[in-house]
């Protein structure tokens, strides 16, 4: 377990991966916990998105404070919820991380080549995995983030994943279901509520497993 330090509530409306840490007496790092006391996503700006920056916003100083709360010698495991419909999946920035996303037990892992948070995310900062483990108001966002937390404790054998890379942004509204493929599209995160005041709703991606495979091959 030391390997891996666990961040929750760095948007501030998705409590649950929190109260479900806690619960197991686990230590976490709260990423936001003023917008998690106000129940909002952000006091200023996207914390997710802040990593790096120098500005003087709320959200961007705490980002420069997580730098004394976080180990860069240990993988970050940072917990998300949705507001839309979709199956939970983890998210990457780096194909080195897939093994850990293996042990996590999803079955579907994203792969942000082109990040949409420009390079500033958690995860660009410090090396690890981001974790959708769900609905913002289903329970089994509680539950499924206790069996990633049980499953990284006790060492569990890795998963087979599906892997989808990440090229674009939908633009404009449709008929799509998520990690349901059209015309070549595979949607993640279509109908995020957070997403539309950006100009998008959702993520445009495409299945890249048998890459991925091959590579590993080689």
């Amino acid at each position: 377990m030391n390997n891996y330090q666990f961040v929750t509530a760095v948007h501030g409306n998705e409590p649950l991966p929190t109260l479900a840490i806690a619960a197991m007496g686990e230590p976490q790092v709260v990423g936001n916990p003023v917008a998690l006391a106000r129940g909002k996503r952000f006091v200023d700006c996207d914390l997710n998105a802040s990593f790096g920056l120098s500005g003087t916003e709320y959200e961007q100083t705490r980002a420069r404070e997580l730098r004394k709360l976080l180990n860069r010698k240990r993988k970050v495991v940072d917990f998300h919820t949705f507001s839309c419909e979709s199956e939970p999946f983890a998210i990457v920035v780096d194909l080195a991380l897939l093994p850990l996303a293996r042990r996590i037990g999803v079955q579907r892992v994203v792969y942000m080549r082109h990040n949409i948070k420009s390079g500033h995310a958690l995860i660009n900062a410090y090396p690890g995995v981001s974790v959708e483990v769900g609905n913002h108001t289903d329970p089994s966002s509680f539950s499924r983030t206790q069996t990633v937390v049980q499953r990284l404790r006790e060492g569990s054998d890795e998963v087979s994943l599906r892997v989808y890379e990440v090229y674009g942004r939908i633009r404009e509204q449709g008929n799509y279901k998520n990690f349901q493929e059209k015309h070549g599209l595979v949607p993640v995160l279509y109908g995020e509520r957070a997403y539309p005041d950006g100009g998008f709703y959702g993520l445009a991606a495409r299945e890249i497993t048998s890459t991925i495979k091959q590579m590993e091959e080689i």
